[in-house]
């Protein structure tokens, strides 16, 4: 049996702490969990990534010349995978602990990013009580909120982002058989969707509600059960305890509902991403010219809400704050974007992930690679981890495999019991969990939020170590799922 230990040379941490906003994805993905993560761990996190591709509009909408609808756009779409790993103290082996894969929408005619978080799953053989499946989520999202030092050329892009979450408990999602571990938990639909909602809650309210630094976007957000017609009984079954002083408050900034006008006809507001549950329900909503309200009455008696079954959504849109970091010259001195797309921007997007890029049909041959390992035992996982890597490296042959992940050690034993509980209560738990071992749960209402910006990570979250609040990370130099 293959060892990780001999697969992964090791990486000697950077000297000097990471700046957050101008690092990679992955950097920065490396440096949130290494301040946010509670204990001791040795990670490894794998970013794979496809380039950017063309496509159709997310919505039916009037070409503005012939008056016609038109799926036409300037709409490209980037598939993303972001995998983790864990050393296994007992054994010095590494094994995948948690994975996410995300579909990325770059419209350049109305300067929008539309994130869909597609899958996230765990496999259960994290060797601690919790895995870090909230910390890579949150700091995903919150590489987005940075905007700082960001390409003033990518910041005007995408002044708006809207994520876009479809919550449903599911045995596994990314890793095969993982299901069959009997120390994964899955989480139950209440639960996934009150997982959820902490979440984006934790993301995107925590700071507007402490009062912290200046923000520079305007966010707000909705969650939504089909099925279930009023806020209360929504949170009443997700166990959300809206009597207690300190949760009545976190949920002042949600909003029971969809983004959506009711009296719209669906196809033309709601956006059909890949992969996405209620893509049939969109083509219904095509051929009977649906309105919103009619289709989210559709949506509640299909197959994801039949048998008892409960699936929520939730969206969060944030939008940039009157031009915030844009000077009128910065914006006089960016180039119109024309149909082929400034190429000086497109490099720019992909430069900015990390990891491995590869054309979208090498991407979904290697998560079809990822599909074939197996996860039912703790042998199987470290082997099929192993199996990885050396796929991953093989991707990019004329490059130092070891300069496409991030492998580090977090050491935040000293975090005392208040911090690791908001901690633990944000860090555990996605579409399929076995991050309970220790867990936690969250589900999403819908927000208006006001996110404050913060000077540094630490003072962003306020649940890092006590011993330092620096960061050095290491230096870093799908068969789309099978139809069943």
């Amino acid at each position: 049996m293959a060892s990780n230990n001999s697969s992964h040379p090791s990486k000697a941490a950077a000297d000097e702490p990471t700046n957050l906003n101008s690092t990679r994805l992955i950097d920065y993905l490396a440096s949130y969990l290494k301040q946010t993560v509670n204990g001791v761990h040795t990670y490894t996190i794998y970013a794979l990534s496809s380039k950017l591709t063309h496509k159709n509009a997310l919505t039916l909408h009037k070409n503005s010349n012939t008056g016609s609808n038109t799926s036409k756009s300037n709409l490209f779409e980037r598939q993303l995978l972001l995998l983790v790993n864990e050393k296994i103290p007992s054994t010095d082996k590494e094994v995948f602990v948690t994975g996410v894969e995300i579909y990325e929408y770059h419209d350049f005619d109305t300067d929008t990013l539309n994130i869909y978080i597609s899958k996230v799953d765990t496999t259960g053989y994290s060797p601690c009580s919790s895995t870090p499946t909230k910390n890579l989520l949150t700091a995903y999202m919150k590489f987005y909120l940075e905007d700082a030092n960001v390409n003033k050329q990518l910041l005007l892009k995408r002044r708006m982002i809207k994520f876009n979450v479809f919550a449903r408990p599911h045995p596994q999602y990314l890793f095969h058989l993982s299901e069959q571990n009997p120390t994964k938990r899955v989480l139950s639909d209440s639960e996934l969707l009150k997982w959820w909602k902490n979440v984006l809650q934790k993301t995107f309210l925590h700071d507007t509600i402490h009062n912290l630094q200046k923000k520079t976007r305007k966010e707000r957000g909705w969650f939504f059960f089909p099925g279930m017609p009023s806020e209360k009984i929504a949170l009443t079954f997700i166990k959300d305890n809206v009597d207690n002083e300190a949760e009545k408050h976190e949920n002042l900034g949600w909003q029971y509902g969809y983004p959506y006008p009711d009296e719209e006809e669906a196809i033309k507001v709601i956006p059909k991403f890949e992969d996405d549950a209620k893509s049939r329900w969109l083509d219904t909503a095509r051929e009977s010219s649906l309105t919103v309200k009619n289709f989210w009455e559709l949506i509640s008696i299909g197959g994801e809400f039949a048998g008892g079954k409960q699936a929520g959504f939730f969206w969060v849109e944030t939008s940039l704050d009157d031009d915030q970091g844009l000077t009128n010259q910065d914006i006089k001195t960016i180039p119109i974007m024309d149909q082929n797309l400034n190429t000086e921007i497109k490099k720019e997007l992909e430069r900015e992930v990390g990891g491995v890029v590869v054309s979208a049909h090498t991407y979904v041959q290697a998560l079809g690679e990822l599909f074939a390992q197996e996860f039912n035992t703790e042998e199987a996982a470290i082997e099929s981890t192993s199996n990885w890597y050396r796929y991953f490296s093989g991707l990019q042959e004329k490059t130092n495999p070891d300069d496409l992940i991030i492998k580090f050690t977090v050491n935040n034993s000293t975090i005392t019991h208040n911090d690791s509980q908001q901690h633990n209560d944000n860090d555990n738990q996605q579409h399929n969990d076995n991050d309970n071992q220790q867990h936690n749960t969250t589900p999403v209402n819908n927000l208006q939020m006001r996110i404050k910006r913060k000077a540094s990570l630490v003072q962003n979250d306020n649940v890092n170590s006590t011993t330092d609040s620096s960061v050095n990370v290491l230096s870093p130099s799908l068969i789309k799922r099978a139809k069943k």
